[in-house]
C-alpha cells in the first residue's frame, strides 16, 4: 500500500520535507522517535495490552518500553521522551507549531478534526519515509524477555 505524503515545514530552519501520520489505533501498535536521527519506530502490539511493560496500545511508549527496543540504525535509542527531526537541521520539530501544516492537509479538518499537539498521543509521524517496523532488541537489558 502507497502512503500519500504531504508536505510539512520546520519550524526551526524553515525547509519543507514529506511526511505521513500513523494511526496506531488503526494498525494495533505502538510508536517511539530516535533520539538522533527522529526515525519513527512502529512496534505491533499484536492486540495485547502491554502497558504495564511500557508497550501501550495506541500510543508512544513509555519508559518501561525502552529496554525492549534495539538501537537506531544512525546509533541513537528509541525513547520515550524523543521527537521526530527535520530531516534538515536535525533539530526536534515541535507538535504544537507542526499542527498548521497537519490540519492544512488533513481532509477531516473540514469536519473539525484536529491534530493532537502532542509526540505521545494516537497519531506518529514519519518524515521522509524514516520508519522502522518492529525493531524488538534480541536481548531485552535489565533482565525482561523481549515480546
Amino acid at each position: 500500500m502507497t502512503r500519500e505524503n504531504s508536505e510539512g515545514t520546520c519550524d526551526k530552519c524553515g525547509r519543507t520535507f514529506g511526511y505521513y501520520l500513523v494511526h496506531n489505533g488503526f494498525n494495533e501498535s505502538c510508536y517511539a522517535y530516535c533520539t538522533g536521527c527522529g526515525m519513527t519506530a512502529i512496534m505491533n502490539t499484536q492486540y495485547q495490552d502491554r502497558a504495564a511493560e511500557g508497550l501501550p496500545r495506541h500510543r508512544s511508549i513509555t519508559p518501561e518500553g525502552e529496554p525492549f527496543l534495539a538501537p537506531c540504525t544512525c546509533g541513537g535509542a528509541f525513547k520515550a521522551d524523543a521527537a521526530p527531526r527535520c530531516p534538515h537541521c536535525h533539530e526536534p520539530l515541535s507538535a504544537t507549531a507542526a499542527a498548521s501544516w497537519i490540519e492544512a492537509a488533513a481532509p477531516g479538518s473540514a469536519q473539525g478534526w484536529r491534530w493532537q499537539r502532542d509526540w505521545v498521543s494516537l497519531y506518529a509521524i514519519v518524515v521522509e519515509g524514516r520508519v522502522i517496523n518492529n525493531p524488538w532488541r534480541a536481548t531485552p537489558s535489565s533482565g525482561q524477555t523481549s515480546p
